[in-house]
């Protein structure tokens, strides 16, 4: 089979490479769709810790191709999946509580002729059963590969314990940022978009943010002050990757409020806190890492709803062939998604 291969700095090349073979217990899966997130963004910037060469790939759909007789599974070949490519132990302290995101165990280690990988830019993958999750109702596994990055979304806003009523304040709308505006409307919030950008300020109101506001033209804190009577919002999700953000999101929570750090910060520094204010307010910070088990099925049956929509986020298509254009095209700053579609 082929595969994208992440060999050096901004260098991307198409290799063949051995087709992996289900073990009992496991499911082949031919890779329809991938996403290239900003971690896939990351290791081809060289920006990762990640060691190269490195097959990438996260977020991605496909359609069962074998099953084992060993595997026990009500799945059937020919159906349309969504999967977890991320590993956990499944047996450390954590996966057993359903924590599986925070797993500290060790994971089975993919590779692709001595070449590791996460294997969502690969053109088949295996996995356990219990990491692959049914689409359904007819909808495309190019829609259906966004089942990862709403998952994540979904496990941050768990977090966050949005009551109806409350009001959300969004750093960021960047495509976590959008997707965590339509469900915090989804939970009855109000909410609000902290965002430079005209075209993503533009997208998140399409999407039904209440009030949008530009950082460099109106001062934060106290709009969302007069927003909200003088108190702070309820919740705050800090979705970009800058630090002094947090710092602006600390100054905007009201007394008792929750706030999200929901994206890794790049470069990452450490920041100035009053630990009396946090003490006196009773303000919650929290952060939010991956999905676990159950945020993946939620994500999977809200797409096969159709309950969030993505094709807004779809910046271009590619073939894996094209596979350097792709990256290219993810890392452009009115680029949301780009796509790979693994097979022609």
């Amino acid at each position: 089979m082929k595969a994208a291969v992440v060999e050096d700095v901004k260098t991307v090349t198409v290799k063949e490479v051995n087709k992996p073979e289900p073990a009992p217990g496991e499911v082949l899966i031919r890779i329809e769709y991938c996403l290239l997130c900003t971690w896939e963004q990351r290791i081809y910037s060289g920006l990762s810790g990640v060691g190269l060469p490195f097959i990438p790939g996260h977020e991605a759909s496909g359609i069962i191709e074998r099953i084992p007789d060993e595997t026990v599974t009500g799945f059937k070949v020919g159906d349309k999946v969504a999967f977890k490519t991320l590993d956990h132990c499944g047996h450390c302290s954590y996966c057993y509580q359903g924590l599986d995101n925070q797993c500290t165990g060790k994971a089975k280690k993919r590779l692709y002729k001595g070449i590791p990988g996460s294997g969502g830019l690969a053109q088949y993958i295996t996995l356990q059963v219990e990491r692959v999750f049914s689409i359904f109702n007819d909808i495309s596994l190019k829609d259906a590969a966004f089942t990862e990055p709403l998952s994540c979304c979904i496990h941050s806003v768990k977090r966050s314990g949005i009551n109806l009523g409350d009001t959300v304040v969004i750093f960021g709308a960047g495509i976590m940022g959008q997707i965590h505006g339509i469900l915090a409307l989804l939970q009855g919030a109000r909410t609000v978009i902290i965002e430079p950008v005209e075209a993503r300020r533009s997208l998140a109101r399409k999407l039904g943010a209440h009030i949008c506001i530009d950082p460099f033209q109106e001062d934060v804190v106290e709009t969302v002050k007069e927003l909200t009577r003088g108190e702070g919002a309820d919740v705050v999700f800090i979705t970009t990757n800058m630090p002094d953000l947090v710092v602006t999101g600390l100054s905007v929570v009201r007394k008792t409020g929750r706030i999200v750090l929901y994206g890794s910060f790049h470069p990452n520094r450490e920041l100035p806190m009053d630990p009396n204010s946090v003490h006196y307010s009773e303000v919650v910070i929290t952060g939010s890492s991956g999905p676990a088990t159950s945020d993946f099925l939620q994500a999977s049956r809200m797409l096969s709803y159709g309950i969030v929509p993505t094709k807004d986020f779809i910046y271009d298509i590619f073939s894996l062939e094209e596979i350097d254009e792709a990256f290219k095209a993810a890392l452009l700053p009115d680029s949301y998604r780009a796509v790979v579609k693994l097979h022609t």
